[in-house]
């Protein structure tokens, strides 16, 4: 399946308020950067797709709010919560690049790339205060709270005891409780918004770009991904594509498989791990999960009236299969 858009076609109708998100971005960075580095700031590490803060100013217009620009602060609050959690998680997994730059951790160390991701989370909540709202507040904890305990419940499992099921139910608390907060948090200020509507589109979107993330590991290279490939290979990580793989192999390819935990891949590894990733049917099974999530998220705002907005969400949903293609 191939995108006939880009996230430049789907954001128009939220394009000058993506403008005031990515310039309060940049401007947060720099107050953060400054602690460390003064006046002689680095290039600012601003990049990615800034879906979540896409979605919660899309989702506001969508439920037929006028003044979307009214959403800014709350959609920067979401991306900074996002960038937060990018920089823990490049703390744990050792990671030393990020949108195809160098990651916090790698240009300080994991103490002060912790404190900044703490920076970020206080900065954002700070934010979401200014709408004056209990709901609004506890949204975003309540998210950051669904993230630690997916984060500790993974570790609690351990590696070894790994599971489908326990895959999608970290990519739930993970990632997709962000994305469900980030689309159904507007609703909380505007009256008799249907809120539960937009929680189920953005959760149910969230679980399909994670699975499709996880995907996209295993099949690209560096330079498209903005990271190391098969870096979830590397650190022994049981993604849903990776446990599809495996239990694909036999005894001898499972043992090879193991023996690439700990250390970079070579070319030839590169190579028998893609061509796997296809005759193994682990992409096509991943596929069709995320195919059904995509379908999850489309159906629960197949209800709320045409717009471009609403047009913008379900063709984004989409969008998700198709950057995995």
């Amino acid at each position: 399946m191939q995108s006939t858009l880009n996230l430049n076609d789907l954001y128009r109708p939220i394009s000058r308020d993506m403008d005031g998100v990515r310039a309060s971005i940049a401007q947060l960075w720099s107050d953060a950067l400054k602690f460390v580095y003064g006046e002689r700031l680095p290039k600012l590490p601003v990049g990615g797709k800034m879906l979540r803060p896409a979605l919660s100013l899309l989702s506001a217009g969508a439920l037929g709010e006028e003044e979307t620009s009214r959403f800014v602060p709350l959609a920067t609050a979401m991306e900074l919560l996002h960038l937060a959690a990018l920089a823990h998680d490049d703390v744990i997994d050792h990671a030393d690049l990020r949108h195809g730059m160098r990651s916090l951790n790698a240009m300080w160390d994991n103490h002060t790339a912790v404190l900044g991701g703490d920076y970020l989370v206080a900065r954002a909540i700070h934010i979401l205060g200014s709408y004056d709202s209990c709901l609004v507040i506890t949204n975003a904890i309540n998210s950051v709270r669904e993230m630690s305990e997916g984060e500790l419940t993974h570790f609690g499992l351990g590696r070894e005891h790994y599971s489908p099921e326990a895959c999608i139910s970290l990519a739930r608390q993970k990632t997709a409780s962000l994305f469900a907060v980030a689309c159904s948090t507007p609703a909380c200020l505007i009256e008799g918004a249907p809120r539960p509507e937009l929680h189920a589109y953005g959760l149910a979107f969230g679980i399909a770009f994670q699975l499709v993330d996880d995907l996209l590991d295993v099949t690209r290279d560096e330079e498209a991904l903005g990271k190391p490939a098969f870096g979830d290979i590397v650190e022994g990580k049981k993604t849903l594509p990776i446990i599809y793989l495996r239990e694909s192999l036999d005894d001898a390819g499972r043992a090879r498989f193991d023996r690439l935990k700990g250390k970079p891949l070579s070319d030839e590894d590169r190579a028998w791990v893609a061509d796997i990733v296809e005759t193994s049917g682990a992409r096509e099974q991943t596929e069709a999960i995320v195919r059904d999530y995509i379908d999850e998220a489309r159906a629960a705002i197949a209800g709320f009236p045409s717009s471009q907005y609403k047009d913008s969400m379900l063709a984004l949903a989409e969008f998700v299969l198709a950057r995995g293609a």
